[in-house]
């Protein structure tokens, strides 16, 4: 997590880059040149990289491209252990077949809205017939999924963290809209009773329904974040949590079931321009509460909980996977994609799982 500081330091120290900066051996965009002073800060940059970026910069100029959310893919890999440069150059690598593949298939970005929409539509650089054609061939595989857990046995177990309005409900919302009811099962629990907070890891685990998809709205790690940056739970409890959560999902996967634990990102004025559309929209207004105020407020705070559970719950087994959620259409699509990629599920068809955003995700394997 220092490194992440140290990137952001030295992005104010820059400031912005001159238009010619870099043009006599690069002839790059600004934002690219913003990837090419921090990757030569860090020593990362090397013949290869350039050559990538030159790709891209090429890309570019038919092409929309959201370089802050590349930006952050690369602050997200540079977490990543390993050789930092060989995982540079694999993300740039992705970004480039991908973008390959988005100029075939026409994205761009499309601020779209429509009267009488029941989710309020954000920009997004895919297209809506895009994101439909997409999610209906994903839902197929969902659907081939659910077949094969129930002539199987095998579980699935989803969890959907993140800050308020990261995004989480809607995209539980995109895994389920064609789903068979009755082998998925969603967990929104509410407040815990006294008894439900000496018996945590039950209060949980009871709710799973084997040879299902089960997707957890918040989970056990409520104990590790939530109640801690809010003050609901106390020192004792955080800390027999830490040490035993790894147990806990181990123990959750011992018979070959699946465990995914997603983490859903946003910037924080983009959580409050969605509070604010929460409390004007006459259908979303219930979602809004007064924490919700209270969690920009103690943003920093929020952060600070939220790189501790990272370093101390993301294994090897069960490792916390990172989706930048500014576009939902993008976050959705890859997180339905991510999930379906990592079973060995019948009748797979991988040209549709394929079609990767690599900027979004970003595995915390340790």
């Amino acid at each position: 997590m220092e490194l992440l500081s140290e990137i952001q330091r030295i992005k104010n120290v820059m400031g912005v880059i001159k238009e010619n900066e870099n043009e006599s051996s690069l002839q790059m965009n600004r934002n690219l040149g913003k990837f090419v002073e921090t990757l030569n800060f860090l020593k990362l940059f090397n013949k290869k990289i350039e050559r990538m970026l030159m790709d891209i910069s090429i890309i570019s100029k038919n092409q929309i491209i959201d370089f802050d959310l590349m930006e952050r893919g690369l602050r997200k890999i540079l977490l990543k252990k390993g050789d930092k440069k060989k995982n540079v150059e694999d993300y740039l690598g992705k970004i480039i077949t991908s973008l390959k593949y988005r100029e075939r298939s026409g994205y761009g970005t499309e601020p779209e809205s429509e009267d009488y929409e029941f989710d309020v539509e954000e920009p997004s650089i895919i297209p809506k017939k895009v994101f439909k054609k997409e999610l209906y061939e994903l839902h197929i595989e969902l659907l081939k999924l659910q077949e094969w857990l129930r002539e199987t046995g095998k579980t699935v177990i989803i969890v959907f963290e993140g800050r308020d309005s990261a995004g989480k409900g809607s995209t539980i919302k995109k895994f389920t809209e064609n789903l068979n009811p009755r082998y998925y099962n969603i967990i929104a629990l509410g407040v815990p009773t006294p008894e439900d907070r000496k018996d945590w890891w039950n209060r949980y685990k009871k709710e799973i329904k084997p040879g299902m998809i089960n997707l957890f709205d918040r989970s056990w790690y409520n104990r590790g974040l939530i109640e801690p940056v809010m003050g609901y739970g106390s020192p004792e409890e955080y800390a027999d949590f830490i040490k035993n959560v790894s147990n806990f999902e181990n123990d959750l996967v011992k018979e070959g079931d699946y465990l995914f634990k997603l983490w859903f990102s946003i910037e924080k004025d983009t959580q409050k321009r969605r509070f604010d559309i929460r409390q004007q929209s006459p259908l979303k207004y219930w979602k809004y509460s007064p924490n919700d105020s209270k969690m920009q407020d103690l943003w920093d705070r929020f952060t600070e909980f939220k790189e501790k559970l990272f370093d101390k719950t993301s294994t090897l087994n069960n490792p916390w996977v990172i989706v930048d959620a500014q576009d939902k259409r993008v976050s959705g699509l890859n997180s339905i994609r991510y999930v379906l990629q990592n079973i060995p599920y019948q009748g797979k068809d991988s040209s549709v799982l394929d079609k990767e955003y690599p900027e979004v995700l970003a595995v915390l394997k340790p």
